[in-house]
């Protein structure tokens, strides 16, 4: 059993690699989250200030503060679709405010009973009208604050600043700032891509240097890519939803379905198998006592030079018949020679070898080079 001291510095050391890698996992996926959520963010901040102007010269209401809310709620970043959002917000809306009024129908004698009741009722029927939470939520809420502040300050007040606020949100969402699903994609699969080289680069080095603690701060780097997996996957989600709900993604629909499938499909097998090569990589570096020799480590470092090159590439996402596809260029021929002599003799190399040969093949399949 360890002394004490080497306990607590044992756990020290854990938590400052913790530490470690969370500040480096934020500062790779804050810039792309900050991008993808600035359209959303302009668009909720302009369609609120719309909804208050409108319903202050249409309704004449002094303070419309839930039209800028259901403004917000409709715009909010990273919401798969919009449309879907608006229609459950209305629909929980409306439910609220006509179960709120039926409510107040009842004596007034036992009101926490009867809103006791009220958010039993709405919730339970808006989980059963709409499976979404969104419905039950906005159901339950809109009933506490018509029997809160009382039907004729509630009630059909705020079911004009909800109409208002959803009318502008689909407004700005279905017309005026609709989103571009391929750039959303495109942005997202070059931070992935980017993300996967740095990874593979420094579990290279360090496995070339056969430093144990750098290749387990590289396999940690390489891991951060789950993120980025997480991001581009949602990208490719919401260009799927923007393909049946915006008018946008209805232009394009059936193209645009084929690049959601493709992406879909081989995001995540590249990220495993990128995860699968560094493994080995390590794992071999320990067990032969030597660095990657160098049809192993060049075949990597292409890999990684491929990678950066499609992160600048413009046209990664390619979906016009006239815009180029991504390419990524051909091995070279000394190392293609170099590679094909030692897979004769296989060995934990080989292995290594193959598992490269399998990110390549996954990269390719992304980009959809095979499907000129």
């Amino acid at each position: 059993m360890l002394p004490k001291c080497h306990w607590h510095k044992g756990r020290f050391l854990q938590n400052k690699f913790l530490i470690r890698q969370w500040l480096l996992r934020t500062m790779t996926t804050l810039p792309a989250r900050s991008r993808l959520a600035s359209r959303d963010a302009l668009a909720a901040s302009m369609a609120c200030a719309l909804s208050w102007y409108l319903s202050q010269q249409i309704f004449g209401h002094q303070h419309p503060t839930f039209a800028v809310v259901t403004a917000v709620v409709c715009l909010a970043p990273g919401v798969p679709s919009h449309l879907k959002q608006t229609t459950n917000l209305l629909i929980g809306c409306t439910l609220g405010i006509a179960l709120g009024e039926l409510l107040w129908q009842i004596p007034d004698a036992h009101p926490l009973a009867r809103l006791a009741i009220g958010i039993f009722t709405s919730v339970l029927l808006g989980s059963a009208i709409g499976p979404v939470p969104m419905v039950p939520i906005q159901s339950g809420v809109s009933m506490i604050l018509v029997l809160a502040m009382g039907p004729s300050s509630a009630g059909g007040t705020r079911m004009l600043d909800v109409l208002m606020g959803a009318s502008v949100g689909l407004l700005f969402s279905q017309v005026l700032f609709t989103s571009d699903p391929l750039k959303d994609m495109e942005r997202a699969s070059k931070v992935f891509l980017k993300q996967i080289s740095n990874g593979l680069d420094l579990v290279v080095k360090s496995c070339e240097t056969m430093d144990a603690k750098a290749t387990e701060n590289a396999m940690g780097q390489l891991a951060i890519a789950s993120d980025s997996l997480s991001a581009l996957r949602a990208a490719v989600n919401e260009a799927e939803s923007s393909r049946r709900w915006s008018v946008r993604g209805r232009l394009i629909n059936s193209r645009l379905a084929f690049v959601c499938r493709r992406y879909d499909r081989h995001a995540l097998r590249v990220y495993a198998t990128s995860l699968l090569l560094a493994e080995s990589m390590s794992r071999a570096t320990s067990h032969m006592h030597s660095p990657p020799p160098e049809f192993v480590a060049g075949y990597t470092r292409w890999i990684v030079d491929c990678c950066n090159q499609l992160a600048n590439n413009p046209s990664i996402v390619a979906l016009s018949t006239r815009t180029p596809l991504a390419t990524i260029p051909k091995l070279p021929l000394k190392l293609k020679e170099m590679i094909a002599m030692h897979n004769s003799d296989p060995t934990e190399w080989t292995q290594v070898s193959n598992n490269a040969y399998q990110l390549e093949q996954s990269i390719r399949a992304l980009i959809a080079s095979r499907d000129k």
